[in-house]
């Protein structure tokens, strides 16, 4: 009897950490984990779990408060000592291989077909060795939990090493310009139904040594059914935008781009254009800040985050 009970335990606790409910096409659904503050709480729709180790799989993980400090396995609620900036992260060992996500609830009446995912990957942690450790992402349109039902992979929003050239095994401040990447990519051809569920998840591995913390700050998801679910241009962003660090109030535009709309991070549309190649387009009324711009080249629907100074 206690071992039934035991079990029913990690199954509710891997289960019961609530949902994210998506109301409006082309809003965007905001996290950026200051809620937890000191806390190990996790924001609602949030869980982390063991995914493998010496302890027990599937087991739901409490958070962890932390700086980078810790080389223990474990998500983490990771920040600067006393500072209310928090993200959240993982960190393997062979007890412990954390992976951590979310699971939203379609409910805005259509069928999602694409969703726009972006963050900013912080390190906090370096590791010993010399392999470049990734954190894979994923989704699962079909799964119950965070360690059930089939996933896709995306690796262009992995959790991949920043400091590959560090291998000292220290924390490091993860808010540094220098140890942070900004993620954007948008994931189509779904088809997720109004009142179904999906989740999204980074799953750990552990790798030879210690291993490095590396957490997720700042995300957004913004669903869709139309065209603002659009291909990420990681590997071609010079032919759409030339300066995504805008520091002169302008965005210089590297191809001729018609329908281009910027929005903020939280899905608000603030401005739309259409642009020739190396135009420059003011955006001098927008505040501080990270924006999301879409747009078309050649026919084919474009998409690159920009951070105004």
């Amino acid at each position: 009897m206690k071992k039934i009970y035991s079990l029913a335990v990690v199954l509710i606790s891997a289960a019961a950490f609530g949902q994210i409910s998506l109301t409006s096409m082309g809003t965007a659904y905001t996290q950026n984990f200051d809620g937890m503050g000191s806390t190990t709480t996790y924001p609602t729709g949030w869980n982390g779990i063991r995914a493998s180790g010496t302890g027990t799989v599937g087991q739901s993980l409490a958070l962890v408060v932390n700086d980078g400090t810790s080389n223990t396995g474990a998500v983490f609620n990771v920040g600067t000592s006393g500072s209310t900036d928090r993200a959240l992260g993982t960190l393997a060992s062979g007890a412990t291989v954390p992976a951590f996500g979310a699971q939203f609830t379609n409910n805005t009446g259509s069928t999602i077909t694409s969703l726009v995912i972006s963050f900013t990957e912080e390190q906090w942690r370096t590791g010993s060795n010399a392999v470049v450790e990734t954190v894979p992402f994923a989704y699962s349109t079909n799964a119950t939990g965070l360690d059930s039902g089939t996933w896709t992979p995306i690796t262009n929003l992995d959790l991949v090493e920043i400091l590959t050239s560090d291998n000292t095994n220290s924390a490091v401040d993860g808010n540094l310009a220098a140890n942070r990447a900004a993620k954007l990519f948008t994931i189509t051809g779904l088809s997720i139904a109004n009142g179904t569920s999906f989740f999204i998840r980074w799953s750990d591995n552990n790798e030879t040594g210690s291993d490095g913390m590396y957490a997720v700050d700042d995300f957004s998801l913004i669903p869709s059914s139309a065209t603002l679910a659009v291909s990420d241009l990681s590997a071609t962003k010079g032919s759409f935008i030339r300066n995504s660090f805008v520091k002169n109030n302008e965005i210089t535009f590297g191809a001729e781009a018609k329908d281009v709309k910027v929005y903020t991070m939280s899905g608000q549309l603030v401005k739309t254009v259409s642009v020739k190649e190396n135009e420059a387009v003011s955006v001098a009324e927008l505040a501080k800040g990270n924006y999301i711009v879409t747009g078309t080249v050649n026919n084919k629907p474009v998409s690159q985050k920009i951070l105004k100074d």
